[in-house]
Formats: structure tokens, C-alpha cells, sequence
């Protein structure tokens, strides 16, 4: 080949390299950016964890106590059984059994103390311990698992590095406190949650009373020197000065909360797990990126050089051509798509060069002209909606008929949509406003519903068209909560007399009483004109113009906290 064959395809190659720097500059900045979102997700995440962990606690410890709280109330609500308590200290067990018979023949109810106990056992398994102390006994009752009736144990219990919740015991005829009772859960429970939600993070939990005594204890910091010994409160406290410092044993997110009943809970999860997951994420993400990149390179250069080789050969023709070789023609076995239209049509200029036609060579030209601006002409609407038809069809013969529903309804909707016709009936806009809820009922299935409600009489009632659209469309996009799976809109129409009412109902997020006031004092302003923005003040003034004076828009917010717009104008106008 000549020199200026090989400076073209120079400028090819130049061509190809910098679309592959574009194409990798492209992906280290996503990959940068990813690395970075997902860095500051579980940096934010680590913060999440220890204080759901320690709400967590907390829940189950109120829980707890108003289970022992329910447990101390039906021991001690009346008289008879505190006077039954009492015996049972002050007496032994065969008296005190002697006593509770008589108390039933007398009362026709009995309340023998352990009974009472050991049912408290099979009604709730996680109890395992349950202690009661009266002040003028040098006694207290104890009840275990093991011994689920009790028995009286000289001296006071100890309490020390226990998770025992007390109560007073409160005389309801003195109003006097006359004791403490104390149960103690199992922590199974919050341990096997724990154990179970957070297994792959380095978490730990503790639990300290209002004296600074540890009273529970979880930890999976493996690898970690942080055993219940070494654990007290000053060195939580201390612990939180690690934050910021990167110290691999000590670098945690910590949290502390202190609870209702005087107790102090502090979660720690530490930095260097939050890491290891963020590296994770990154590892697969950068191999991923790293074999995306590869592929993408090698069909790019794969691309280019086929490319290349195919314009070379024609170029390679023509410089045979240009010559004096005005028999040579380009092979067109090895030239695909639009280079082979190039490649035929320059060999069908040669043909017609070497006839000597240049009447049927202009001819040709004017011939592609004229099909280019035939494919430049606009596309016919139709042709859209028969394409959608297609796809519907294609999509049912595949047994996707959900899908061949959604295209049914779009395509529903745009025809309206590009309909030029200024009014519609009020069943073909309400059928109108059921297909665009619908759409959004098909991408949340399982949050949204919806109903529609038409008297007959109001079925070829004449309105604006888009009179109730955008009201809905302005529910879905300020008023539904998609954290929630309850999200309803209704909309329902009513005859009064002589006059028409349309509701629109959601249970959405509502809005501020001052922002509703706003919006009632805008709907009351007379001014005619339009406004840019299709909102509620456009339909407002749009249907004001059309139905008159006797149009009226009211919004209020309803029992579901949500909003109910009611539209109301005379049917003769």
C-alpha cells in the first residue's frame, strides 16, 4: 500500500486508543465512585448496627419487665395473698400448706405460694430465677429452674453481676413497702439474635447497672482479648475515644444508651469488620470491573481491526482503480454491513464508470437521494402503536401475559395521550386515570391498591380532559410512602340533587396544617388564569373556567391521615 493508505490507518489506531482510554478512564471513575458510596454505606451502616443492637436490648428488657411487672401484680393484689407471703415466711412449709386449705374453705380460692411459682415456669420457660424478700425477715424466698418451688434461705440474696429485675412490694392497704421482688430472664433470646443477625460482623454488647456492676455480656470479637474480667464501664467509656484513631484492635463504632430503668447498654462493632466487608464488596466489584474492561477492550481492538482490515481492502481497490485498472473490483465476500453498501455501490460506480453511463449513474444518485429523505420522513403514530401491538402479542405467544397487559395499557394510554381532543366523558378519563394507576401498581405489586367507582348516570358526563389525572399523579408523587404496603387511593363519584361530586381519597403521607391552609386559600382565588405546572391549582382553575361559577375544589385531610379531594359543580352546566 501507498503512504497515505498507511497514514490512514494510523489515524485509525490513534482512533482506537483513545476510545479505550476513554472506555477505562470511564470505568476507574465509576469504579472509584462505587468504592467510595459503598465505603461511606457501611461506614453509615456501622453506626446502624450498634444503636439497632442496643434498641434492640432495650425492647427486650422492657419486655421483660412488664412480664415480671404482670407476675409481682398476681402474686400480691389483694390483701389475702400478701398476708399468704407473709405466713409462708414465717412458717414452715406443712404449716404454711395447712393454711393455705384453710384459706380455701373459707374463701373458696387457693394460693399456695411455690404452686404459684412453678406455674409461672411453664407459662414462661425463659424465666430462671425468681426471688422474693420481705424486710422484717432475715429470709428470702428463692426460686431456680432447678428447684421450681423454692425454699427460704437465710441471709440476703446477692445480687452482684446478676441480670435480676426488682420491684417493690407495696402493701395496698398501707401503701407501704413491705418488700423487693426480683426475676431473672434468660438471655438466649437477645444472644441467639445476635448470634444470628450479626454473625458475620464483630459485635459485642454489654449491659451495666446503675452501681457499675456488669450484668450481661455478649461478644464475637474474634481475635479479640476482651474477655467478661477485663470488661467494666470506665474501659467502654475509654473505648469510644478509638473512633477516630487507627488502631486495628480498638478501631469500633460504639454506642451507648441508657435505658428507663436505670441501666446502662453499650454496642460495639468494630471498624475493621465494616472494612473487611467494604473490601469484599470492592474485591468482587474490581474483578468484575477488571474482566468488563477486558471483554469491552478486546471487542473494541476486535472491532476496530476488522474494520480496518475491510476499509483497507477497499481502499486498497480504488488505489488499483485510480491506477488505470478500471477492471478491479472490490471483494465483498469479507465486507459486512454498511461497508459493503460501500463496497457495492462503488462497485456498481465502477460498472456503470466503464460503460460509460453516466446518465444511469446520475440516476442512481438521485434514486438514494430520494430514499434518504423517504427514511427521513416521520414516523406515523401508528406505526408506534402497531409496534407496541406487536410486542403484546409477541409477549402472549411467550406466556407473558402480564407483560402483555402492561404494554396494553401503555399503549392505552399514550393514544390518549396524543389524542388532540380537548374534552372526554367522565368514564374515559377515570378508564384513562385506572391504567396510569395501574402502571404503578404493576412496579409495586404488592404496595399499591386502588378503586373506581362511577354511577351510571354520570358515565357520559362531558369534562376537560386531564381533570382527574394529575390530582392522582400528585398523589404518587408527593403523597405515597413506599416503605409502607398498605398505600390506597379511591376515587368514587356521587349525585346530590342537581349537583355532580367527584372524590379523590388517599391514606398517603398528608401534609402540615399550615401547608393545607395555603392550599385551601389558593383554591378559593377566582383568577382565571392558568398556571405552567399541572398541579391541583391548574385543574382548579381549568375546570372553574369550564363548568363556572358553581365549580368548587375543597381538600381536607381524613381519617387515614391522608388527603380527600372533592370536586363539585352543577350537571346542567
Amino acid at each position: 500500500m501507498n503512504k497515505q493508505l498507511l497514514n490512514k490507518k494510523m489515524l485509525l489506531n490513534r482512533l482506537v486508543k483513545k476510545y479505550a482510554f476513554i472506555l477505562v478512564a470511564l470505568i476507574l471513575i465509576s469504579l472509584i465512585g462505587l468504592g467510595l458510596n459503598i465505603y461511606l454505606q457501611f461506614k453509615i451502616s456501622g453506626n446502624e448496627i450498634v444503636t439497632d443492637i442496643a434498641e434492640m436490648i432495650n425492647r427486650s428488657i422492657e419486655e421483660q419487665y412488664i412480664e415480671g411487672h404482670n407476675i409481682l401484680n398476681e402474686l400480691t393484689n389483694d390483701q389475702k395473698k400478701l398476708t399468704s407471703l407473709d405466713r409462708y415466711m414465717n412458717t414452715s412449709i406443712s404449716e404454711y400448706l395447712n393454711y393455705s386449705y384453710t384459706q380455701e374453705e373459707k374463701n373458696g380460692s387457693y394460693f399456695f405460694l411455690p404452686s404459684q411459682i412453678q406455674y409461672y415456669y411453664t407459662t414462661n420457660p425463659n424465666i430462671e430465677s425468681i426471688m422474693i424478700v420481705l424486710n422484717n425477715y432475715n429470709e428470702f424466698y428463692l426460686s431456680t429452674k432447678q428447684n421450681k418451688g423454692g425454699q427460704k434461705i437465710k441471709g440476703i440474696p446477692k445480687l452482684s453481676n446478676q441480670f435480676y429485675l426488682a420491684y417493690p412490694i407495696t402493701n395496698l392497704a398501707t401503701l407501704k413497702v413491705v418488700g423487693t421482688f426480683y426475676i431473672k430472664f434468660s438471655s438466649k433470646d437477645i444472644i441467639n439474635h445476635l448470634s444470628q443477625q450479626y454473625h458475620s460482623a464483630n459485635v459485642s454488647a454489654y449491659i451495666f447497672s446503675n452501681t457499675n456492676h456488669l450484668l450481661f455480656y455478649y461478644n464475637n470479637l474474634k481475635g479479640k482479648k476482651d474477655t467478661k474480667n477485663q470488661m467494666n464501664l470506665p474501659f467502654i467509656e475509654k473505648q469510644t475515644t478509638f473512633i477516630n484513631r487507627k488502631e486495628k484492635n480498638n478501631c469500633c463504632f460504639i454506642n451507648r444508651l441508657e435505658t428507663k430503668k436505670h441501666l446502662t447498654i453499650f454496642t460495639a462493632v468494630t471498624k475493621k469488620s465494616i472494612l473487611r466487608h467494604v473490601l469484599g464488596g470492592l474485591q468482587i466489584v474490581l474483578i468484575g470491573s477488571i474482566i468488563l474492561m477486558g471483554i469491552l477492550l478486546y471487542l473494541l481492538f476486535r472491532t476496530f481491526t476488522n474494520y480496518s482490515r475491510q476499509v483497507s481492502t477497499i481502499l486498497y481497490s480504488m488505489t488499483k482503480v485510480s491506477q488505470g485498472n478500471i477492471h478491479t473490483r472490490i471483494d465483498e465476500k469479507n465486507i459486512q454491513y454498511e461497508l459493503q453498501d460501500v463496497a457495492s455501490g462503488i462497485n456498481r460506480m465502477l460498472d456503470s464508470m466503464e460503460q460509460y453511463i453516466a446518465d444511469i449513474y446520475k440516476l442512481k444518485i438521485k434514486q438514494q437521494e430520494a430514499n434518504m429523505r423517504a427514511l427521513q420522513s416521520q414516523i406515523h403514530p401508528h406505526f408506534l402503536y402497531n409496534t407496541l401491538e406487536y410486542i403484546r402479542m409477541y409477549a402472549l405467544s411467550e406466556g407473558g401475559e402480564e407483560l402483555a397487559e402492561v404494554v396494553y395499557v401503555f399503549s392505552a394510554l399514550l393514544r390518549n395521550t396524543i389524542d388532540q381532543t380537548k374534552t372526554i366523558t367522565l368514564e374515559q378519563e377515570l378508564n384513562f386515570c385506572e391504567k396510569y394507576v395501574f402502571l404503578y401498581q404493576m412496579r409495586y405489586p404488592n404496595q399499591i391498591t386502588y378503586k373506581f367507582e362511577l354511577v351510571p348516570e354520570l358515565k357520559n358526563l362531558i369534562l376537560p380532559k386531564f381533570s382527574i389525572q394529575p390530582l392522582i399523579e400528585n398523589y404518587f408523587v408527593h403523597g405515597i410512602d413506599l416503605t409502607r404496603e398498605d398505600n390506597a387511593i379511591r376515587v368514587w363519584t356521587n349525585v346530590n340533587g342537581q349537583k355532580v361530586e367527584i372524590y379523590i381519597e388517599d391514606n398517603g403521607k398528608g401534609v402540615t396544617t399550615d401547608r393545607l391552609l395555603m392550599i385551601q386559600k389558593k383554591l378559593m382565588n377566582h383568577q382565571g388564569q392558568l398556571s405552567d405546572s399541572i398541579g391541583i391549582q391548574n385543574v382548579n382553575e381549568r375546570l372553574r373556567i369550564y363548568f363556572g361559577s358553581t365549580f368548587l375544589m375543597t381538600i381536607q385531610q381524613n381519617r387515614e391521615k391522608g388527603l380527600t379531594l372533592k370536586l363539585c359543580f352543577e350537571k346542567e352546566n
